[in-house]
C-alpha cells in the first residue's frame, strides 16, 4: 500500500516529468544554465557538497552518437558549476575517470542509484552528476540527475531540449582520415601542423591541432599496454612512455600507464624516477591532477620510501587546504611504513604548519592543518589518535572548530574496535565536553548519546552494543553530569526537551527544578500535592532501580485515598507499581496490593502483571496463597494467577500442588490450558 502523501507525491513527479517532455527546445546556453541553476539551488545536507561529474553519454535510442558533443556538454556544465564554490566542491575529473576505468563502470549505468552507491565507496564525494543525450531530428534531448552516493536518493532530476543549429550539427560530424602524411614544416604558432590527407587518387591539405595529434599519439601508444608479459616488454613500454613529457595534453598517456602498472602490480624504477621528476616540477599541485595521480601511483605498493616521501611532501606543502586530506590518506593513512617513520613524518607536517609554510596561495592555519590531517587519517585509527593526543592541545579553537573537534572525537570513538581504547576515547570526549562551551555543544552531545539507543531489531542491537557499549555511556554521563544537566533544556523543541529530560532521569542526572533528587522526591510523595506527585512518579518510573532508596514511601502510596481527585491518585499508584516492580521489591504489603488489583482489568492490572513477573521469587508464595483462595467460579482470576506463576518459571515450583488442584477441578478450558502450560514451565 502507498500512503496518500506518497501517492500524490508520485503523481506530482509524474506530472513534472510529462511537462518536461512536452517542453519546447531552447538554445544551448539556456539549457546548460537551467540545469546548473537547478543543481546549485537544490537543498543539500552538506555544504559545500562534494560533487563528481561524469561524462554525458548517448542513449541507445539516439540517431547519432558524438563523443565531441558529450565532452562539450560535460565541460560546459563543469565550468558553470565551478562558479559556485560556496555550494559545490567539484571532484577532479581525471581522478573520477581513473576510478571509472579501474572498476570498469559503464557510463550509461551511472544514471542508476546502485552505481552511484558503489562509486560513493570508492571516492570521497557526496553526490554524483550523470547524464545522457539523445539526438533527434530537430533537437537534442538531455537528461541529467544528481544522486546522493550515501543513500542512493535522486536529489535532482532534469530533462531539457537543445535546439539543433550549425554549431550543434558540427559537433556530430566526425572527420574521416583514410591515410595521413605529415609535412616537414615546423609546428606553427597556432599549435597546428600541416598534413596531407589521401582519399583515393585525389589529394588535399588539412590542418590538425596539437590536441588531435596528441589524441592520435595516445591511441597509437595504448595497445602497447596490452602485453606486459615479460621484463623486456615492460622496459620497452617505459622507454617509449618517458619520451613524452607528462604534461596535460600528450602526457595524458601516462594516466593509462599508471593505471596498467598499478593494476598488474608493476613498479619499474625508471618509470618511478620519471614520475618523481615530474612531481618535482609541478609548481601548483592544487589545480594539477598530475600531482595527485602520481602520489596515488607511488603509494599503491603500500610503502612510501624516503625519496617518494620527500617529493610528495614537497608537493603537499604547496597544496590548498581542500585537497591536503586526500594526499594524507595515501601518504600516511594507507602505507605500512613503521610507526616511528609515520610519526616522524606527521611531526614534519605540523612543524611546517606551525611555521606558516604549509599551503598555497596562502599558508593554512595550524588549526586547518590539524583538521585536514585528522580527515586524511580516518582509515588509520592509531595514527589518528596519536595526532589528537599529541597536537590537539596546541589548537586555538573558535566555536566552529570546537564543533569539528567534537565530530572527530565522536568519529574516532565509533570506528575504534578495541574496548579498552574505546574507554580511553570516551575519557577524551568527556574532557573535551567539560572544557568547551559553544552554540552547538548541546546538540552534538545529545546526538552522540542517542547512538547508544537500542532498536526494535535484535541483529542491529548486537552491532550497537559493540560499537556503543552502555558502560561507556554511563562513564560519560558520570563525568559530564553538569553538562548534561545544563544542556537538557537548551533545545526549543518540547518533544526533544522531554527526550533529554528522560535521558537524564534514566542516568541519574539531576536537573534543578525539573528532576528532583531522591530525597526531594521522597518529601514530595509524603505531601498532598497530587499533580506534583504524578510528575515525580513519571520520572521515577524511568530510573530503573534507583528509587529502591524510597521503597517504604512508595508502598505507603497504596493506602492513600482521595475524595477530590481519585483518577490522579490511581495513576500515581499505578506508577508506584511500575517503580516497585523495577526495584524488584520483596515488600509483602506491596505484593499483596498488586495481587489485589488483578481483577480490575485496568491500567493498574497490566502494571501489576509486569511487576509481579519482574519481582519473581518473592511474589510466588503470595500468588499461591491467592490461588488457593479461589474457586471454580473465579476462573478469570485463576487464569491470571496461574499465568503469572508460569511466567516466573522454575522459581514458582512450590506452586505445583496448587496449580494441579485447579487443573483437576476446573471445567474452564482456558484455565485448564494455562495450568498445563504453567506446570510445564515451572518443572
Amino acid at each position: 500500500m502507498i500512503s496518500q502523501n506518497r501517492f500524490w507525491g508520485l503523481i506530482a513527479c509524474l506530472s513534472i516529468t510529462l511537462g518536461l517532455h512536452a517542453q519546447k527546445p531552447k538554445n544551448y546556453p539556456a539549457v546548460t544554465q537551467e540545469l546548473t541553476q537547478k543543481i546549485v539551488t537544490a537543498p543539500s545536507a552538506v555544504v559545500p557538497q562534494k560533487l563528481a561529474v561524469v561524462p554525458f553519454t548517448a542513449t541507445a535510442s539516439t540517431t547519432q552518437q558524438s563523443q565531441a558533443f558529450g565532452e562539450y556538454l560535460t565541460e560546459t556544465i563543469i565550468g558553470l558549476l565551478s562558479g559556485h564554490p560556496e555550494k559545490l566542491k567539484l571532484f577532479e575529473r581525471t581522478r573520477m575517470d581513473a576510478i571509472l576505468k579501474e572498476h570498469e563502470f559503464i557510463l550509461t549505468d551511472l544514471m542508476k542509484p546502485a552505481a552511484a552507491l558503489k562509486i560513493g565507496q570508492l571516492a570521497p564525494i557526496d553526490a554524483l552528476l550523470s547524464g545522457t543525450y539523445t539526438k533527434l531530428k530537430s533537437y537534442i534531448e538531455v537528461s541529467a540527475r544528481v544522486i546522493d552516493v550515501t543513500s542512493g536518493e535522486i536529489t535532482v532530476s532534469y530533462v531539457g531540449r537543445i535546439k539543433m543549429n550549425k554549431n550543434m550539427t558540427a559537433l556530430f560530424q566526425q572527420p574521416v582520415y583514410t591515410a595521413t602524411k605529415p609535412t616537414t614544416q615546423p609546428e606553427n604558432n597556432n599549435n597546428t601542423v600541416q598534413i596531407i590527407t589521401f582519399s583515393g587518387a585525389a589529394a588535399n591539405t588539412a590542418t590538425k591541432s596539437k590536441e588531435e595529434i596528441c589524441k592520435e599519439r595516445i591511441a597509437e601508444f595504448r595497445p602497447r599496454l596490452n602485453d606486459l608479459s615479460a621484463p623486456e616488454k615492460i622496459t620497452a613500454v617505459v622507454n617509449e612512455a618517458i619520451k613524452t613529457p607528462f604534461d596535460n595534453l600528450c602526457g595524458k598517456l601516462h594516466y593509462d600507464v599508471m593505471y596498467s602498472f598499478t593494476r598488474f602490480k608493476i613498479d619499474p624504477p625508471a618509470y618511478k624516477n620519471f614520475l618523481l621528476h615530474t612531481l618535482d616540477t609541478i609548481a601548483y599541485p592544487t589545480g594539477d591532477d598530475r600531482a595527485y595521480e602520481i602520489v596515488r601511483y607511488l603509494t599503491a605498493d603500500a610503502v612510501v620510501d624516503e625519496v617518494e616521501w620527500k617529493s610528495s611532501f614537497t608537493a603537499l606543502a604547496r597544496i590548498g587546504n581542500y585537497s591536503i586530506s586526500n594526499y594524507i590518506n595515501y601518504l600516511l593513512a594507507k602505507p605500512n611504513n613503521t610507526e616511528a617513520e609515520q610519526k616522524q613524518r606527521i611531526a614534519a607536517y605540523f612543524k611546517l604548519a606551525s611555521e606558516s609554510k604549509l599551503g598555497l596561495p596562502r599558508p593554512i592555519s595550524y588549526e586547518t592543518a590539524f583538521v585536514e590531517m585528522m580527515e586524511g587519517l580516518k582509515s588509520n585509527q592509531p595514527l589518528r589518535q596519536h595526532v589528537y593526543e599529541t597536537y590537539a592541545s596546541k589548537l586555538t579553537t573558535d566555536d566552529k572548530l570546537k564543533g569539528t573537534v567534537f565530530s572527530e572525537l565522536a568519529s574516532m570513538y565509533a570506528d575504534e574496535q578495541n574496548p579498552a581504547r574505546k574507554k580511553v576515547l570516551i575519557g577524551w570526549l568527556a574532557s573535551f565536553v567539560n572544557a568547551n562551551d559553544y552554540p552547538k555543544a548541546h546538540e552534538q552531545l545529545f546526538d552522540f548519546v542517542w547512538k547508544f539507543n537500542l532498536t526494535l531489531y535484535e541483529s542491529r542491537n548486537e552491532e550497537i552494543r559493540k560499537e556503543y557499549p552502555e558502560a561507556d555511556l554511563i562513564a560519560l554521563t558520570k563525568q559530564c553530569r553538569d553538562k548534561f544537566s545544563n544542556y537538557a533544556r537548551l533545545t526549543p523543541y518540547p518533544s526533544q526537551k522531554e527526550d533529554r529530560i528522560n535521558f537524564c532521569v534514566k542516568y541519574a542526572i539531576p536537573i534543578p527544578g525539573v528532576i528532583p533528587t531522591l530525597d526531594q522526591a521522597d518529601a514530595i510523595l509524603k505531601g498532598n500535592d497530587l499533580p506534583e506527585q504524578l510528575r515525580v512518579m513519571k520520572l521515577l518510573a524511568l530510573m530503573d532501580t534507583q528509587p529502591k532508596k524510597i521503597e517504604s514511601t512508595l508502598v505507603t502510596l497504596f493506602s492513600k485515598r482521595s475524595l477530590d481527585d481519585r483518577t490522579t491518585l490511581t495513576s500515581i499508584q499505578t506508577l508506584a507499581i511500575d517503580v516497585l516492580g523495577n526495584c524488584k521489591t520483596s515488600n509483602l504489603k506491596a505484593i499483596d496490593y498488586m495481587i489485589s488489583v488483578l481483577p480490575h482489568y485496568g491500567n493498574d492490572t497490566e502494571a501489576a502483571k509486569e511487576a509481579l513477573v519482574k519481582i519473581g521469587k518473592p511474589a510466588v508464595q503470595p500468588l499461591i496463597t491467592a490461588l488457593d483462595k479461589t474457586t471454580e467460579q473465579s476462573g478469570g482470576l485463576q487464569f491470571q494467577l496461574i499465568t503469572l506463576l508460569g511466567k516466573i518459571g522454575k522459581d514458582a515450583a512450590p506452586a505445583e500442588k496448587s496449580i494441579q488442584r485447579v487443573l483437576t477441578g476446573s471445567r474452564n478450558n482456558d484455565v485448564r490450558y494455562a495450568a498445563e502450560a504453567a506446570l510445564q514451565s515451572i518443572k
